[in-house]
């Protein structure tokens, strides 16, 4: 019977896997590049006809604690998120790594080599080996399907937690993958020695008569690369190459391998987890002695470099790949200028930026994780480590400054999602303690960076269904902040008094931070809905070249015209909101703004 393909991302790929191996429950929260993966559980079992309890946990420690609640009670459980989140998960994966379930629980952590869009890069992998926990790297979307029936099926039959570490290439590539009806899957890990029927290249069998002078041992994504490599050199015959599916525990058969080649090369992403692993001291070449970098993703450059050098001292390989000359010729003279990553034109978070350094310019700003963090090409952020972690560092910065007598403004800045995420205890603990900071919560109604989820004041769940709606204003006020004031940051002039006001609140020694909540809907939710924008922008008009606006403000819509030295506007991208005429010195719009700037205060050096 002929079964039926489509072509998918991977994170669909793992979707579709673990509905046909019998999912009942799944809980995540939104991180690139996980984030697709519960809603193809959620359409997959739409069209299976299915009955999978699905929802957007406040946090990943929330979705872990509600998966892991599943499994022991005997359902089949999966929770979702990025390696960072990981971390927020790590209380109830290191008390239930050891529990016996009565069902069984898959942990999906999609990794971030480079990193792409994380604070920092690290290996579940390595964390796996560290605390006993079976783990998979699939090396391609179909893989990834196939691994994840596998690994739920294999967390039911041993009754343990296992965890499926994908990547950003292999979550977000396409490959076309079959759909099999539940419960049918046919699933072979190709694990093990890649031989002559691999389809990228001819990899020499390493029981051959001819003891092989290179073997090389791959992972994930990094597998793939590698093939494509060894296909474009030419020299499938000469090694030995075994791919590892399941990095802990590894099999005998690895060993093995290794015992059967005069050299190994070790080609993973991102820490040295098979490495250390194997051992075996100088016959052994990756992170550890210098021949793969020690951090950063293995791009295809990246391998073949590597690929090629140990080749060459290992005396294999004659073919010398020679790039297109036409593809040289093309580029030559090619010049690409720098474009540093910028939120949308006319996203709001901009225009609270902008009043937040306008009036404050020497204020100290604490920024968090999300859209926001982009907020620093404006000024309006200084610190970035972990979510929430603005809130808590304000606290620290108003104890250090209140014990110089320093009167220095903090600004802080936090997402709507974010703000449910890790917030509230932070927030409670900056109220008990009478911490004297301004914290501005921007509000866009959704979870903008990793996909357009939906937060707790939403009022949605993961599938659509309505659901109660918590309001940040509410929260806020139950915690006991005196100080509240919620507004559109479009209204400049409205924004820059508000910060004003806060300040003096807090100069006068209010008893809790005081909190703006600035709610506009993010302009990528908001198509097709009423907003009010304007008819024409005439920035252009009063410019005299000063670039004020590009390098305060920032907006891709904005570009600097070399050959009149004037600005002009982006009309293919421009949405019309019309806060640069509040930035530029020149428009009365911004003459007015400048009259409402906040008081000067010494800088704080640190």
């Amino acid at each position: 019977m002929k079964v039926p393909a489509e072509v998918m991302v991977g994170n669909f790929a793992i979707a579709r896997g673990l509905v046909e191996a019998g999912l009942e429950l799944a809980a995540a929260y939104p991180g690139t590049p996980s984030s697709e993966i519960l809603p193809g559980i959620v359409e997959f079992n739409k069209r299976e006809k299915g009955n999978i309890h699905t929802e957007w946990s406040t946090n990943e420690r929330c979705a872990m604690e509600v998966a892991f609640g599943a499994a022991l009670a005997g359902k089949k459980a999966v929770c979702i998120m990025k390696q960072v989140g990981l971390n927020v998960a790590f209380p109830p994966l290191m008390r239930g790594r050891g529990k016996v379930l009565e069902g069984a629980l898959v942990i999906v952590s999609c990794d971030d080599p480079g990193p792409q869009s994380s604070q920092t890069e690290q290996d579940t992998r390595l964390l796996c080996t560290l605390f006993n926990i079976p783990v998979f790297d699939p090396a391609s979307p179909r893989e990834a399907a196939d691994i994840a029936y596998y690994a739920l099926a294999y967390s039911f039959q041993r009754k343990t937690p296992v965890i499926i570490r994908s990547t950003h290439r292999v979550s977000h590539a396409r490959e076309a993958v079959e759909l099999f009806p539940p419960g049918t899957r046919q699933v072979v890990l190709s694990s093990g020695v890649m031989g002559q029927g691999s389809k990228k290249s001819a990899i020499r069998n390493p029981q051959s008569a001819i003891r092989a002078k290179l073997g090389i041992i791959t992972s994930g994504m990094s597998h793939s690369i590698t093939m494509d490599v060894i296909s474009e050199l030419g020299i499938g015959d000469q090694i030995s190459l075994y791919k590892v599916v399941r990095v802990f525990p590894l099999e005998k058969q690895l060993i093995d391998f290794v015992e059967s080649v005069d050299r190994v090369l070790i080609v993973e992403e991102t820490d040295a987890t098979l490495e250390m692993q194997i051992g075996r001291g100088n016959k052994v070449f990756g992170r550890i002695n210098g021949y793969v970098p020690g951090a950063g993703e293995l791009t295809y450059d990246v391998v073949r470099s590597v690929v090629e050098r140990i080749a060459k001292e290992t005396g294999i390989g004659k073919k010398v790949f020679v790039p297109d000359s036409r593809i040289e010729e093309a580029l030559q003279g090619v010049t690409v200028s720098p474009r540093p990553p910028k939120l949308c034109a006319g996203c709001p978070h901009r225009a609270s930026f902008h009043a937040m350094s306008y009036a404050y310019p020497e204020a100290v700003f604490p920024g968090d994780i999300g859209c926001y963090t982009l907020g620093i090409a404006q000024g309006a952020v200084d610190t970035c480590i972990d979510m929430g972690g603005g809130v808590t560092l304000a606290a620290g910065f108003y104890d250090t400054f209140s014990q110089d007598n320093n009167v220095v403004p903090i600004i802080a800045s936090v997402g709507d999602s974010t703000f449910f995420h890790a917030c509230l205890p932070p927030l409670y603990d900056a109220i008990e303690k009478r911490k004297r900071f301004i914290l501005v919560i921007m509000d866009n109604s959704t979870t903008a960076m990793t996909g357009m989820q939906p937060t707790p004041q939403s009022g949605i769940t993961a599938d659509g269904t309505p659901t109660n709606s918590l309001k940040i204003e509410d929260v806020v006020r139950g915690l006991g902040i005196e100080f509240l004031r919620v507004l559109d940051p479009y209204d400049m002039p409205l924004m820059l008094n508000t910060l004003k006001e806060a300040q003096t609140y807090l100069e006068k020694k209010g008893n809790t931070p005081a909190v703006i909540i600035a709610r506009r809907v993010c302009l990528l939710t908001g198509k097709g809905k009423s907003q009010q924008f304007l008819e024409s922008i005439d920035l252009e008009e009063d410019c005299t070249g000063c670039k004020t606006c590009i390098t305060r403000f920032g907006c891709p819509a904005l570009l600097f015209d070399e050959e009149n030295k004037k600005v002009k506007i982006d009309d293919a991208l421009c949405i019309k909101c019309g806060i640069c005429l509040y930035v530029c010195p020149r428009t009365e719009k911004g003459k007015g703004l400048s009259k409402l700037r906040g008081k000067r205060t010494a800088k704080q050096k640190t």
